[in-house]
């Protein structure tokens, strides 16, 4: 697979005349797996929206390989980059094999035919996320972690070589959030896919995360490794919340424990 540049210039980018992002500037690693984390309404979702070229920036660039992706002819830039937004909206009626198959449309021109490469494809999307079996079902009949799941069998059968993700635990139980977290993991790993994505958790964030982003105010407030991001201070100056930090005996990597007002026993002598 090739290595991709994606880069944010000095980027600015808002709704209606509100600047959100602030001069942002940021690298993503290629081929790595980058979370971005950080408070409601900081920026995490604008970011990935104008990376994207959903949303156009009112100043600075975004760039894949050197060139801005305004310039950059839309489906050459589906091929390479693509979006799972938050709470994506599915044409009535349609059926889950239909909305995955809809990942293959970058591939194809005008007046090519469907391949077996595409049936392939869409096949191994479909069995990666567990859907296989919900294949013929109109996807406004699933449950909310199912619907998720579809959406993100669609973004597999798409095949590009960067994948940015808003929020894609959301709507799943603890078991299916593992599960696509693992499942974007091994398509890191096996396929050399970049991943970017927004989580909320900050402890499956720190675990799979090969380089944290911890954003604040439309800026990045920290970049680094997790072990490099998640500190104590960090929590404290970008969520509000005093906390302790710990290694997480099964990754190795750093927890977070919140500290709130109640089930402290034996802390506060230490505060």
């Amino acid at each position: 697979m090739t290595d991709h540049s994606l880069v944010a210039t000095e980027l600015s980018a808002g709704y209606d005349g509100k600047e959100i992002l602030k001069g942002l500037d940021l690298t993503i690693p290629s081929g790595r797996i980058t979370v971005i984390v950080g408070a409601n309404a900081c920026g995490k979702s604008t970011f990935l929206r104008t990376l994207s070229r959903l949303l156009t920036p009112t100043k600075g660039h975004v760039l894949l390989d050197g060139t801005s992706i305004h310039r950059t002819p839309a489906r050459q830039l589906a091929r390479t980059l693509g979006l799972l937004p938050q709470a994506p909206i599915a044409p009535e009626g349609i059926t889950v094999a239909d909305l995955v198959s809809r990942g293959r449309h970058p591939h194809k021109s005008l007046f090519s035919r469907w391949t077996r490469k595409d049936d392939e494809a869409v096949d191994g999307a479909l069995a990666a996320t567990k859907t296989f079996d919900l294949a013929e079902r109109p996807v406004d009949e699933l449950s909310g972690g199912q619907r998720q799941r579809v959406w993100i069998a669609m973004a597999l059968a798409q095949e590009t070589e960067i994948l940015l993700l808003d929020e894609p635990t959301t709507f799943l139980d603890i078991n299916h959030q593992i599960e696509v977290l693992d499942l974007l993991t091994d398509l890191n790993r096996e396929r050399g896919t970049t991943v970017v994505m927004v989580l909320h958790d900050l402890n499956l964030a720190a675990r799979y995360a090969d380089d944290l982003v911890a954003m604040a105010g439309g800026k990045i407030h920290a970049f680094g490794t997790p072990e490099d991001v998640l500190t104590e201070d960090m929590v404290r100056e970008v969520f509000g919340l005093e906390s302790r930090i710990i290694a997480d005996p099964l990754s190795g990597r750093p927890m977070m424990l919140p500290i709130g007002r109640h089930r402290m026993a034996g802390i506060g002598a230490s505060l």
